[in-house]
């Protein structure tokens, strides 16, 4: 089909719809995209690349999906971003999911599958019910034109969608931590933090809350709201339960990679209270006093 006769024919369709149409943009909108979603596909390249485009029965998808280059599937000598998804539709990436008052994130994310080939295991006990013990996971680093690649593509995003909260670029982890521990520890959040993207917490407000909590942590229920402060899907329970070992090696996988069992320590309480400082900072006197 010539160009010639595509100009002809949209003109053609123009002149035969059944109303006028007349543009005039107003400037009282924002972007329905509030979050970004980063994802590890546990496969090479080419799965990925069908599981995430083709019909199956159970049918997932994302925005983008950034390659490998040492991977066999990858057929090019160079990286390059495929979009799966136009960010303006409703990609299948995050499944059951929470992140502060959102839920099923699905309709207000834009979901980025990034190749690595990482595996966790779910060994259930006699009870079936999930538990960290029982979970045994083999991650494996990125390399580094990779992520200089990814951080190109938030950047551009980003451009596009500057409303966007550093505390709302989550992993898969983050939004459905009982099922999900990807991207993994390797994954470099300070990295793209450096780089203007994403969270991280202030040193100067871990230190404080380091010599706050170095006698004593807070109460378990303390501990489950400010969790639940952060973004996390945590209940108060009052108890030290699997929901709540969950949710703290969520955040350990995000901000404090070299210990990620899901333990309570001093560490760990400090960096949550430091992003809350940061980033909820409304929520923090009522949790601290």
């Amino acid at each position: 089909m010539s160009i010639r006769y595509l100009i002809v024919f949209s003109i053609w369709l123009t002149g035969c719809a059944p109303y006028k149409l007349i543009d005039v943009p107003s400037e009282n909108l924002n972007s329905r995209i509030d979050y970004i979603v980063l994802h590890a596909t546990s496969q090479n390249f080419d799965e990925s690349l069908n599981t995430l485009t083709k019909q199956s029965d159970y049918p997932v998808s994302s925005h983008y999906l950034i390659p490998h280059l040492d991977d066999e599937s990858y057929d090019r000598n160079d990286l390059a971003v495929y979009r799966l998804v136009p960010e303006g539709g409703r990609a299948w990436h995050a499944g059951k999911s929470n992140w502060g008052d959102e839920v099923s994130l699905n309709d207000r994310s834009i979901g980025i599958e990034i190749v690595n080939e990482f595996s966790c295991t779910e060994h259930a006990d006699i009870t079936n019910t999930p538990t960290i013990d029982f979970l045994e996971c083999q991650f494996l680093p990125y390399p580094k034109n990779q992520i200089a690649l990814l951080i190109v593509l938030l950047q551009d995003i980003l451009a596009r969608h500057p409303e966007i909260n550093p505390i709302d670029i989550v992993s898969h982890a983050d939004i459905a931590p009982e099922r999900k521990s990807d991207p993994g520890p390797y994954f470099p959040w300070h990295e793209l933090y450096d780089a203007g993207i994403g969270a991280w917490y202030d040193e100067e407000d871990f230190e404080k809350h380091m010599k706050i909590f170095a006698f004593q942590l807070p109460e378990i229920p303390v501990i489950q709201q400010a969790l639940s402060v952060l973004g996390y899907s945590v209940e108060e329970t009052g108890e030290f339960d699997e929901q709540t070992r969950y949710a703290l090696r969520a955040m350990q996988l995000h901000y404090r990679s070299t210990n990620y069992k899901g333990e309570l320590d001093v560490e760990s309480v400090a960096i949550l209270f430091s992003l809350i400082e940061k980033y909820r900072v409304l929520e923090i006197d009522d949790l601290i006093n």
